[in-house]
């Protein structure tokens, strides 16, 4: 799986080889604040929203107070509204979008992982395999948020700093619907000649999947940057499609203040 240090925002890092130590971390400073973590975070998101309407440098000292004042990396911050905001440190606005955008296709891509490994793989491969489904929603920002979560986040404000109105969030949730409906299939054709061969496999369905679904979203992102406006070119495959049109949908979201 790529680096996702490309395109708007950068979200998504694919740093398989301390990724266990880093969710480690990120849980165990979380557990450690307790509801200390929370009331920070719901103290400074109106300050974090206020700063959405500004450039990537507003942001990013919005951000930097925000993981100083709670003793954590922006990493640390692995639900929705944390996803926007590592897009944010570094794409501004249109990166807050294309976090936002990988962390829902990060999630439908997770959730679908599991259903394929509890339906299609034998018992004896599945531990192995969920592990390797583990360590990738761990290294996107956003994959591990509920779609009622991440929902909730948006009619509130507490990411896009302004309600949404009704046809803009029916849209980013009829979208989203479209991408998990498509996202198992894309997870055909694995391996399951060994417990270790399965999870190779699907650790490889989910990585090249992810990077062709962000690069799609980077797409819409450079263009909304860009234009000011969000536009789907098309020509993908039908989850491709999928992920472009809630891309679109989500900057519109955005965009709507």
């Amino acid at each position: 799986m790529s680096d996702g240090s490309d395109g708007a925002g950068g979200v998504g890092s694919s740093g398989g080889g301390n990724a266990a130590g880093n969710d480690t971390g990120a849980t165990s400073g979380l557990d450690g604040l307790g509801d200390a973590v929370s009331d920070a975070v719901s103290g400074l998101a109106s300050a974090v929203s206020d700063a959405l309407g500004l450039d990537a440098g507003g942001f990013a000292d919005a951000m930097s107070g925000l993981a100083g004042a709670l003793g954590l990396d922006a990493q640390d911050l692995q639900d929705i509204v944390g996803a926007a905001l590592v897009g944010a440190l570094t794409g501004g606005l249109p990166g807050a979008v294309m976090g936002v955008v990988n962390g829902l296709v990060g999630g439908s891509l997770t959730e679908a992982a599991r259903d394929t490994v509890a339906s299609q793989m034998p018992a004896a491969m599945q531990p192995l395999a969920n592990l390797a489904i583990d360590a990738f929603a761990g290294r996107v920002p956003g994959a591990n948020t509920s779609v009622e979560s991440a929902l909730s986040s948006f009619a509130t404000g507490a990411i896009t700093g302004h309600t949404p109105s009704i046809g803009d969030l029916g849209a980013v949730a009829r979208s989203l619907t479209d991408v998990q409906s498509l996202a198992t299939g894309v997870l055909s054709g694995l391996d399951v000649s060994s417990p270790q061969a399965a999870a190779t496999s699907l650790e490889r369905a989910l990585g090249t999947q992810f990077a062709g679904a962000r690069d799609i979203a980077a797409g819409v992102a450079d263009r909304f940057a860009r234009d000011g406006v969000a536009y789907a070119d098309g020509g993908h495959d039908r989850f491709g499609n999928a992920v472009e049109s809630l891309a679109v949908d989500v900057a519109r979201m955005f965009a709507g203040r």
